[in-house]
């Protein structure tokens, strides 16, 4: 609201409630025209109303219940169908309120569900040992403004006790911002591309890392320096030395050095958008 009006929301969120209420009313008479905020409110019978969001003219809003329901049509509760609620360490668990990965309030919602049983089988893996990798998938929606409706796909190990995802590789994300077209969006183009990433075969994945670990990179140094810059490449090599013993070599050892590194980073959103870019490393193997 107070961006709309052209207020400061730090300064507003200083004053008292009647006078910030001043500031905003006179922005909304004066500084734009009624007709170009958009509000959402939530009207109880024996209550005020609540403003949940004010947008401008072209805000597309997608409800949570619809971004809800597609996943629920095409994917099932979460907890029967192969991508469900992900277990504690790659074993199944009940699903409680404890151990979930669904989460919902009254403004944004949060799904994680992942393919657990069908693995990807992974020759040298980690430390020249096979290995096997599950996929799975984030959705996020903000029905009041706060950020885009946004897809994460990715191959993971496991999830822990705190509903961390571990060891996760091609990192790949779809965002539709919230315009006027992004509903009619999300029903063309995301609930579709998931559904054809839930379906598709392991063989194309398996093909992407095979040439990634046939793939030598020249001055590794210079290569992860362009991309992570020269702190972070240092970090990536010793990462990688510590697990697997022996300096980067191929497109495979960059990612996994990379998502090595990711592990010691402490926010979960940080280090999902780390591995994000540390999966467009595979890109390259098949570019």
């Amino acid at each position: 609201m107070s961006s709309l009006v052209g207020a400061p929301a730090s300064y507003l969120r200083e004053l008292p409630p009647p006078v910030a209420a001043d500031c905003l009313n006179f922005g909304l008479k004066v500084t734009r025209d009624a007709q170009d905020v958009g509000i959402l409110a939530q009207c109880p019978s024996d209550s005020l109303a609540t403003i949940k969001a004010a947008t401008g003219p072209r805000y597309g809003r997608v409800w949570n219940c619809d971004v809800i329901g597609a996943l629920i049509d095409r994917f099932g509760d979460g907890q029967t169908g192969n991508f469900r609620v992900p277990g504690i360490r790659g074993n199944r668990v009940d699903v409680t309120k404890a151990n979930t990965t669904l989460y919902a309030g009254d403004r944004d919602c949060f799904v994680f569900l992942a393919d657990e049983v069908n693995r990807l089988e992974i020759h040298n893996r980690r430390d020249g040992r096979p290995g096997s990798l599950a996929r799975g998938f984030f959705v996020s929606n903000s029905e009041v403004g706060f950020s885009a409706l946004k897809v994460r796909t990715f191959l993971f190990d496991f999830v822990c006790e705190n509903r961390i995802v571990w060891g996760a590789d091609q990192v790949e994300e779809i965002s539709i911002r919230h315009s006027a077209s992004a509903p009619h969006r999300f029903m063309e183009e995301v609930a579709p591309a998931l559904m054809e990433y839930a379906r598709s075969s392991a063989k194309g994945i398996e093909e992407t890392i095979k040439h990634a670990q046939a793939s030598k990179i020249d001055k590794v140094e210079a290569f992860l320096a362009s991309r992570f810059g020269p702190r972070v490449a240092t970090r990536i090599q010793h990462a990688h030395m510590l697990e697997e013993g022996r300096p980067i070599e191929t497109l495979w050892d960059a990612t996994t050095g990379a998502t090595a590194y990711a592990r010691s980073i402490p926010w979960q959103s940080e280090r999902v958008e780390f591995e994000s870019l540390a999966g467009d490393i595979l890109e390259l193997a098949v570019a």
